[in-house]
């Protein structure tokens, strides 16, 4: 009894410790035909205005612009294309990003309403802005370094080494003055160019990998630099010698920057630490722990005292360097999903992050999804709802499917804290599988639930379908697939189950014996395009959907094509639409008449069945949509893209 006593005690002590610093998720209103959207996605970049109010997160949702001080959310650029870096110029309200490989915008943060410059084929990889001279660099292929005017979008020079073979630029750094520029461009070098004339200066050797990232001191007589492993150089930009190593306990450095007086260096790391170094004596002063993930981001303020860090994750916090202690935080470490699953009745949304994290959603007002509660696993890999609504099953790289009981409540003050200290409280299992099943002697791939949900089916890498009594356990194996299987349905009635493979086959099968039905291959005789994806030896069924009416077997298989057979004949019913690129997955609707499709770059599209004809497009993004499934009888479509979970208007135009 005493033990469980200081046991609360310590949890309500960090309860309330922690609590003061927690800023609740912020909402901002989505761009129209979108009702809502879970998550940022993945972060690009942070950067500090040179006025020093605000920052800005990039991310795959769009820019997210806060007050520096509050950490409040101010304004949203949002865009459903890719974005990748962002820069605040110093002397005008403007923001800038690029959102493609080959564009790049400059936008008013505040109206955040159109781009106040378009700057074409730029085809960048790395970017940068310095505030002295109000210009942007962005490396890219062919060891080539391009620089503009931030104002008036002009090209003002191409930096390119002429004297070996072509590399690509993966990162790059002005000086403070803004005469000099660094570019990792090589497999272990850094050029030095002036950015007024263009002439390289120098070539720095050292690193055994890719210079990930750099920063200039704030005087400009040192360059750091690093190649993602445990150690910064650090180079004197008079003689362009090697003049020191910082190196230590830390695990894969990811980004560096300099305090405004340059007597600190911070050092963020893939563990989701952060190492603060003294850099008169070369000595490390704090390491700071908060961070659950990669770091993406290292701010310092103007004042140097205080640093502003972002994940992968998302999760924005602010430190005072004095004390190493975490002031202020956005806890956003939900919003980088890769995979979703509904509850039948659609009131539940089971989102994946790629970081192993189950969440569940209440999506019941769908334009305000709340999250209700999170489960701690190993790495997962898929997700699937039961329609119970209250279980889930989930696929871990152990090779094993675990079911879990979400209606375990979890106190909301608790919830985040307890895995770290310990998984049973007052008497509640917490983050504790309700059943596991292990058979698969590789990864298991793709999950499928009976619509009783007495049956769920699992398929791997082993070639191999699995059909599971959630009960008891018991496993009917199949092995008739000669490839991986990657996608698994369940017909309406629940008598039969459809598997696809990278064997080029999609396979019915009698889901209570686990007897053949049916196999349907798919031909190899579609003209290939020049950008049509194939997997291995032949095409790979990634995604398949029954009609509503059981009548029609839909798949994807990760070409241009759009496969309808017949389930009764294996048929294949014409339909004259294509993508042009690889379709990933695909869904009916409730009622069968339209049939929506994605591809790997995100284009997706809605069609009407019957009468074959295109009704709707959606560009989301330059990522692959993972899923697709109708909700609110079709009124409303979910699908995830590049991290974010979006809910989209379904009602006609």
């Amino acid at each position: 009894m005493k033990n469980r006593l200081s046991l609360i005690l310590i949890l309500l002590w960090i309860t309330l410790t922690y609590a003061p610093i927690l800023i609740a998720q912020e909402t901002f209103a989505p761009p129209k035909g979108i009702i809502a959207q879970i998550g940022k996605g993945r972060v690009g970049s942070v950067q500090y205005s040179a006025d020093g109010t605000r920052i800005g997160i990039i991310s795959g949702a769009g820019i997210w612009i806060y007050d520096a001080t509050t950490l409040q959310l101010t304004s949203v650029i949002r865009n459903t294309t890719r974005m990748y870096n962002s820069a605040f110029p110093p002397d005008i309200n403007v923001i800038a990003r690029s959102d493609t490989f080959d564009y790049l915008h400059i936008w008013d943060p505040d109206t955040s309403s159109q781009a106040l410059q378009d700057i074409e084929f730029v085809a960048g990889i790395c970017f940068t802005y310095n505030p002295e001279t109000g210009k942007i660099a962005i490396g890219s292929g062919e060891s080539t370094t391009r620089i503009w005017d931030a104002k008036t979008g002009k090209l003002e020079r191409t930096l390119q080494r002429t004297d070996e073979k072509e590399t690509l630029i993966h990162s790059i750094a002005f000086s403070p003055d803004g005469t000099l520029l660094a570019a990792g461009d090589g497999p272990n070098t850094i050029s030095i160019w002036n950015a007024v004339t263009g002439k390289r200066k120098h070539e720095l050797k050292g690193h055994n990998k890719i210079v990930k990232n750099m920063a200039f001191s704030p005087e400009g007589s040192v360059l750091a630099s690093i190649s993602g492993d445990s150690n910064i150089f650090l180079w004197d930009t008079q003689t362009w010698q090697q003049i020191g190593t910082l190196t230590g306990d830390m695990t894969s450095i990811e980004r560096i920057a300099y305090s405004h007086d340059g007597e600190l260096l911070a050092a963020g790391c893939a563990d989701g630490r952060i190492h603060l170094w003294d850099t008169n004596i070369g000595k490390l002063r704090k390491m700071l722990t908060a961070h659950q993930s990669r770091i993406s981001a290292v701010v310092f303020v103007e004042d140097s005292r205080t640093l502003v860090s972002c994940s992968e994750q998302g999760t924005l916090r602010k430190w005072d360097v004095n004390t190493g202690e975490n002031t202020l935080s956005v806890e956003n470490d939900y919003d980088t999903f890769s995979k979703f699953a509904l509850s039948h009745d659609g009131k539940k949304l089971a989102g994946l992050s790629e970081f192993s994290t189950p969440y569940l959603f209440d999506i019941t007002v769908p334009t305000s999804p709340k999250l209700v509660k999170r489960i701690h696993t190993r790495r997962a890999g898929n997700i699937a709802f039961g329609p119970d609504g209250e279980t889930i099953t989930t696929v871990e790289t152990d090779q094993t499917a675990y079911l879990w009981d979400m209606s375990i409540d979890i106190p909301k003050h608790l919830n985040g804290l307890l895995t770290e200290i310990d998984t049973t409280l007052w008497g509640m299992k917490i983050d504790r599988p309700k059943l596991s099943f292990k058979g698969h002697t590789a990864q298991i791939a793709c999950i499928a639930f009976s619509p009783d949900g007495k049956t769920f089916a699992t398929g791997g890498f082993d070639n191999t379908l699995r059909l599971w009594d959630t009960t008891t356990g018991k496993t009917k194996v199949i092995k008739e697939h000669k490839g991986w299987v990657e996608s698994l349905a369940f017909s309406p009635d629940g008598k039969t189950i459809a598997s696809g493979s990278r064997d080029a086959t999609l396979r019915l099968w009698d889901s209570r014996t686990g007897a053949e039905k049916r196999v349907i291959h798919l031909s190899n005789t579609e003209p290939v395009k020049e950008n049509q994806v194939i997997r291995g030896l032949g095409k790979s069924i990634v995604d398949i959907a029954f009609s509503p009416d059981g009548k029609t077997i839909a798949a994807a298989a990760y070409d241009p094509n759009i496969y309808l057979w017949d389930v009764d004949t294996g048929d294949r019913q014409p339909f004259p639409h294509t993508h042009t690129r690889g379709i990933v997955t695909l869904a009916f609707n409730p009622d069968g008449k339209l049939l929506v499709t994605a591809d790997a770059e995100g284009i997706m599209k809605i069609y009407d069945v019957n009468g074959k004809k295109l009704l709707r497009l959606f560009d989301i993004g330059n990522s692959p949509v993972e899923n697709l499934e109708f909700i609110m009888d079709g009124k409303i479509l979910v699908s995830v893209c590049d991290g974010v979970i979006t809910l989209w208007d379904m009602t006609p135009p």
